[in-house]
């Protein structure tokens, strides 16, 4: 235990070996708390798969939560007065997605189009079956 560490590590912001270098925490380890980012206080680790309450008890000494990143807020959706009835879209974000049927009449209106093409089309298909 001569070469490990005496100083407390910040789990949300060590390295790989800054982990490593505490006495009870090998490779493996160090590397699923890395893969567990962001901790709000030293007990989450005990979610860490090899981190019991046992041994967290043990490397409580040794670590330290300091204040968890904060999350990106996100963007406020714009105000949609750029949309016209000619080039109609919704934009969300970043991302842009053109929308054809904006109502649920032009939805209605496009549905019974669709069905009276079906049926048109199969009653010309049983018409030219019944003459020949």
């Amino acid at each position: 235990m001569a070469g490990k560490q005496a100083v407390k590590v910040d789990v949300n912001t060590a390295s790989l070996a800054e982990l490593i270098a505490i006495s009870g925490i090998g490779e493996s380890l160090a590397q699923k708390i890395i893969e567990g980012r962001p901790y709000a206080k030293v007990k989450d680790l005990v979610n860490v798969p090899g981190i019991s309450e046992k041994k967290l008890d043990t490397l409580s000494g040794f670590l330290k939560v300091a204040a968890a990143p904060k999350q990106p807020e996100p963007k406020a959706v714009e105000p949609y007065d750029h949309i016209s009835a000619a080039k109609p879209f919704t934009k969300v974000g970043d991302t842009e997605a053109f929308v054809f049927l904006e109502d649920r009449n032009e939805r209605q209106d496009a549905f019974l189009i669709i069905l009276s093409g079906f049926i048109f089309g199969l009653i010309i298909l049983l018409l030219r079956r019944s003459s020949d």
